[in-house]
């Protein structure tokens, strides 16, 4: 039994279930009214897709319909090399700017897109494909702000550990993009419809990306993480465990989140059988230190700490990771740990207490051979939590 290849094939389950490639035929299909309207050879189809998953949901969405014109924005590196050094996807420009903290390139390819959108008129028909991540990449300061203004204010909110409802509220304020206020800059005659992959717990339209195009958009949820979480429960079935599904809107600390994950494994010790554990949603993590990490690093971190003076003759692992690819402010998307993850730590001379305090949970992990890579995946819904526990002695 190999749990390491069942724990990330359950992962990555759960990403592929939440890609556009999976996604758009069920869609399109359930929408055959939207389907004839893409399809209308008198009207000129504009993409702007913006977000982490832009470029594999403007990908997807060229695969369905004919697009005269558009304009991919997402985060740097989410584009293939290929397509970076061309700066096109076909009839799309595309450009790369900075998440989680907006840059000069967030505001200088912001205007670039707006002036192209400014000129669409009735003839033209917009498509936004929005995911998370929109916030930071396309941003132009509200007037009275600067953009450093809002590069502090980001800062600041992010290091608080804030959820994303409040930091995307503060956000808006400094904003003239988010909250429906790029629409109040286009043609008026112009039809807009958006299409989303949310990486916001309840899917709430007003906070995913900022919101630039709601309310006053045909607005419509194509993923989210409920589609990764039944693809997990339903292929570890299907490798024989028994599934356990704590939450599928988790929202807690990440020191909650590890208390509650060796609260699950302690638990699951009285089941001989074979369990996978999940947990869904949006972890929080301030930053208390110097340190690099992120909040499923330090989740991960945490729970290897915890299992200290734990003892069990069965094998069992815990991956905590983003279905983005990207934990934090790292090329990681989180981290695995096991029985022995604790112990490697300590022999190559790491205090893991002392990591927590200063907030720098990849250099220990890294070194522990427990980061988990897998560069930017395409899709962006939310945090997944899987703990697998091996059959006991019967």
């Amino acid at each position: 039994m190999n749990l390491r290849k069942d724990i990330e094939s359950l992962y990555w389950e759960g990403v592929y279930a939440a890609t556009p490639k999976y996604l758009s035929g069920p869609f399109w299909k359930a929408h055959p009214d939207l389907t004839n309207l893409f399809s209308n050879p008198q009207k000129k189809n504009y993409v702007f897709a913006l977000g982490k998953a832009a470029y594999s949901m403007a990908l997807s969405f060229l695969d369905f319909f004919p697009v005269d014109a558009g304009f991919i924005l997402t985060k740097y590196n989410h584009l293939p090399e290929e397509i970076r050094s061309k700066e096109r996807l076909g009839v799309l420009k595309c450009r790369e700017s900075s998440h989680p903290i907006p840059d000069e390139n967030s505001e200088k390819y912001s205007r670039e897109v707006l002036s192209e959108l400014m000129d669409l008129g009735e003839d033209h028909q917009l498509i936004v494909l929005l995911s998370g991540g929109g916030s930071s990449l396309f941003e132009i300061p509200e007037s009275g702000y600067t953009l450093e203004n809002i590069i502090q204010l980001n800062q600041t909110l992010l290091k608080d550990g804030l959820p994303i409802q409040e930091i995307n509220r503060r956000r808006k304020e400094f904003s003239a993009v988010k909250g429906g206020k790029l629409l109040g800059k286009l043609n008026p005659l112009l039809k807009v419809y958006t299409f989303v992959i949310s990486d916001v717990l309840g899917d709430d339209p007003n906070v995913i990306a900022s919101a630039p195009t709601y309310p006053g958009s045909e607005y419509y949820l194509m993923g989210n993480l409920s589609h990764s979480l039944t693809a997990i429960q339903k292929k570890a079935m299907g490798l024989g465990y028994e599934v356990k599904t704590v939450s599928s809107s988790w929202d807690k600390s990440s020191e909650e989140t590890a208390e509650q994950v060796f609260s699950e494994l302690s638990l699951a010790q009285t089941n001989p059988n074979k369990q996978a554990i999940l947990f869904g949603g949006e972890l929080v993590c301030p930053v208390n230190g110097d340190g690099l990490g992120g909040r499923n690093q330090e989740t991960a971190l945490r729970v290897a700490l915890l299992t200290d003076f734990f003892e069990t003759e069965r094998d069992w692992l815990v991956l905590s990771g983003g279905t983005d690819g990207t934990d934090g402010p790292t090329d990681a998307a989180g981290g695995i740990i096991g029985p022995e993850s604790l112990g490697v730590m300590i022999k190559k001379g790491w205090d893991p207490k002392t990591e927590l305090i200063r907030s720098n949970s990849y250099p220990i992990l890294k070194d522990s051979n427990a980061l988990l890579f897998t560069g930017a995946t395409g899709t962006n819904v939310n945090d997944i939590i899987i703990l697998l526990l091996a059959e006991g002695n019967s």
